[in-house]
């Protein structure tokens, strides 16, 4: 939350503990607006004045088109989904619910962000995604942070990945491209290694022409370079 003082008074406004954490008075009704704000699904911000909580702002994250789909090929395709949120739990579930989702942890703070990345990395390699500045921490300490178009310049400076439009989807490519480049630089490896277990003896031994190994060895590179390119002209 913040907090600063307005013609002498001090003015509070954010999350709801904030003002118990503070000693404030939280009238009844201010708490039953926020119960009603997360019991469907709504973030409440509580605004308050002189040690008193006066009002409750109910605010709601739209989200993403695609989301579902996005989830679901990550899914499918290996990836562990997990959801960090700041949001209350209720307004959480609608990610609990899913079945790509395996798991939600609601209610994490920036710092929180960023902890939780830490114990995930003890159980594999982790990928952050994330736009907002409270996502920062939490990009800088994956393996791979991940900043989607349209969010913050502080999300897109701490990430390692800059994702140029705001689709989600883009994120499901971006693994996609991974794991063909890979494939790629184990059969530009797996061809260099077969060359040269063949073409080194041969050359030792004098079997194998200069010239002709010569030209060989740039065949070779060239083959390698090419398959390499494939990459830009091919659907996969």
């Amino acid at each position: 939350g913040v907090s600063g003082v307005v013609d002498g008074v001090e003015v509070v406004v954010g999350h709801p503990d904030l003002f118990d954490e503070r000693g404030w008075s939280v009238p009844d009704e201010v708490r039953e607006a926020v119960a009603d704000a997360r019991d469907v699904g709504r973030v409440p911000v509580a605004v308050g004045r002189d040690g008193v909580a006066e009002g409750v702002v109910v605010v709601g994250d739209e989200l993403r088109d695609g989301w579902e789909e996005t989830v679901t090929a990550l899914d499918r395709s290996g990836v562990e989904v997990v959801v960090l949120t700041g949001d209350d739990e209720r307004a959480a579930t609608v990610f609990s619910e899913h079945d790509a989702v395996s798991s939600v942890f609601a209610g994490v703070p920036p710092e929180g962000k960023a902890e939780a990345v830490g114990r995930l990395k003890e159980r594999g390699v982790t990928v952050m995604v994330g736009d907002g500045t409270n996502d920062a921490p939490a990009l800088a300490a994956a393996d791979l942070g991940i900043a989607l178009g349209g969010g913050t310049a502080m999300a897109a400076d701490a990430a390692d990945v800059a994702i140029v439009d705001d689709d989600l989807g883009s994120v499901a490519t971006v693994f996609e491209l991974a794991r063909a480049a890979g494939r790629r630089v184990k059969g530009n490896i797996g061809w260099a290694f077969c060359y040269n277990a063949v073409a080194i003896p041969l050359a030792a031994t004098g079997l194998l022409n200069p010239l002709f190994a010569a030209v060989a060895m740039g065949a070779s590179s060239l083959l390698v370079v090419t398959n390499s390119s494939r990459a830009l002209l091919s659907d996969e």
